[in-house]
């Protein structure tokens, strides 16, 4: 056996040799750390005559000084070789030259050896490059990491050209989807934001801020508002761009569903290309070899994906966009259903029973929970033919199929009989409400459209469907009225609905139970 200071021995021996070899090797990286931490960036990219013609664009540009100071930066130098690509009218313009170099520099330092999958990272111009342990954009890394004073240095075998954002690429076309293009374009607005104006004195009669013309104003686009951020370079889309002929079929598929009121060519033409144009945009960015036989878009509207029908790609700085023949949308998901939550009524008969409401959370018979509005009289509060008024707006001109459902559970409620509901559904233009009684301000409805009285027994778990109607008065200028059964709306319009109780005063004989309300477009 080894004694006590055999082994001691043996363990001195063991840490002295440890010990040296740490500071060896830490000797060895404190060399190589300081012997490049005496250079910046500048200085590097000059010692290294693969990189002369960078260099003198950095200098020719004034970025030498932005790489001399003390801020840190991550470079991305273009070999010489690589350096033959750039476009001689880029480097004849100086604003174009700086804007491309600006392109190869980032704020702050980054270590591709740090890299986990990619990242995207911000340059001088404001765009944004991927960049890997391997490559930045569609360059190869040949050298990785070269620290410096005032941060990294890596070696490239391509440039990196300054690339369109998707919104600058739509609106730079003028063939090719000019449609399109001419489409986004005619969406940009603006407004004032006072908060951004400067003040140019005090109006003495109402005491408001007079503004400077022009200032605090704030641009924007209504499409990218109510789609996607197109221009947000920190933001990664697919993006779509029909061909004329392509944009011209699929506003042709539901451009009937947009009929005006003044039949106005203009405003249909517009409601069906925002209509189809919504859903060309889908988030992330989706490589041509990852393409598969449809996307969703970002209103999850599937979009189909024939790659034969791609004429064009184009790389943006936020994503990809296609410019495609040919994207055959399904008109029934491009034309929806409505469904109106009974638990948010617009208005009811009187504003005063307005309290007698009662917006439920329940579950179901199969445990779902659901919310709903239920509303009871007491002999004091009845009123017959009570409607809960419901404001429905983005109907499109079709027959729709009227839907109700309304989860009796008034057995459970211990409610008195007769346990059953009966209520109806009845549409009306916006501006038929008149008050009827001044001094309790009683509504009336005066409907265009009334669907029978249905009855909900206790316990009814099934929706109802209505399926014949009576139909009202209609006018030469309706812009709804009823056909076969279904509500027929034939000019786009904003109507109310109403939820209508029993024409009785009976107390419980006359009370309102919605969970929802659906319409169903007919496609034709």
């Amino acid at each position: 056996m080894i004694n006590n200071k055999v082994k001691y021995l043996l363990m001195l021996i063991c840490s002295v040799a440890l010990l040296s070899a740490c500071k060896k090797q830490w000797d060895q990286r404190t060399a190589i750390a300081n012997q490049q931490l005496n250079v910046t960036l500048i200085e590097q990219i000059k010692a290294n005559p693969n990189l002369s013609t960078f260099a003198k664009y950095l200098t020719q540009t004034g970025l030498d000084q932005v790489l001399a100071s003390s801020k840190t930066f991550t470079v991305f130098a273009p070999t010489n070789t690589a350096m033959q690509s750039l476009d001689p009218a880029v480097a004849s313009d100086p604003v174009q030259l700086k804007l491309f170099i600006s392109n190869h520099i980032a704020n702050q330092t980054y270590l591709a050896s740090g890299i986990q999958g990619s990242i995207r990272i911000h340059t001088l111009t404001g765009k944004n490059v991927t960049f890997t342990r391997t490559t930045v954009e569609d360059a190869n890394i040949t050298t990785a990491d070269q620290y410096v004073s005032n941060g990294t240095l890596n070696i490239i075998d391509k440039t990196l050209p300054v690339k369109l954002n998707i919104s600058d690429f739509v609106r730079s076309l003028t063939t090719v989807g000019a449609l399109q293009s001419a489409y986004v374009k005619s969406q940009d607005t603006s407004y004032t934001d006072t908060t951004q104006a400067t003040v140019q004195s005090l109006d003495p009669k109402t005491g408001k801020p007079i503004l400077v013309p022009g200032t605090g104003v704030v641009k924007y686009n209504k499409y990218f508002k109510k789609t996607a951020a197109l221009d947000n370079e920190d933001s990664t889309y697919t993006y779509i761009v029909l061909t004329d002929a392509a944009l011209n079929t699929e506003r042709g598929k539901v451009s009937k569903y947009f009929t005006t009121v003044t039949n106005s060519v203009d405003t249909t033409t517009r409601l069906a290309s925002f209509n189809v144009l919504k859903d060309v945009a889908i988030r992330g960015m989706v490589k041509p070899a990852d393409l598969p036989a449809s996307l969703k878009s970002v209103n999850g509207v599937n979009v189909p994906i024939d790659q034969s029908a791609i004429v064009q790609t184009y790389n943006a700085s936020n994503g990809i966009v296609y410019v495609m023949s040919a994207v055959n949308f399904a008109v029934s998901e491009k034309i929806t259903s409505i469904t109106i939550q009974g638990e948010f009524p617009s208005f009811f008969t009187r504003a005063d029973r307005a309290s007698l409401a009662q917006y439920r959370i329940r579950p179901d018979i199969n445990g779902k929970t659901y919310n709903d509005m239920f509303l009871q009289f007491s002999s004091s509060t009845t009123l017959a033919s009570f409607f809960a008024a419901y404001r429905v707006s983005g109907l499109n001109t079709c027959q729709y199929r009227v839907y109700l459902r309304a989860v009796n559970d008034t057995l459970f409620n211990h409610i008195a009989k007769p346990g059953n509901i009966s209520q109806r559904i009845t549409f009306g233009q916006v501006s038929s409400i008149a008050v009827t009684d001044a001094a309790t301000g009683t509504l009336t409805a005066t409907t265009a459209v009334n669907y029978p009285y249905q009855n909900s027994t206790p316990y009814n778990y099934v929706p109802m469907e209505y399926t014949g109607a009576t139909a009202g008065t209609i006018t030469a200028n309706s812009t709804i009225n009823v056909v076969g059964g279904m509500l027929n709306v034939t000019k786009l319009s904003t109507i109310n609905m109403y939820l209508q109780a029993a024409n009785s005063t009976t107390v419980n004989a006359n009370n309102l139970l919605i969970d929802y309300i659906r319409l169903d477009p007919v496609i034709q």
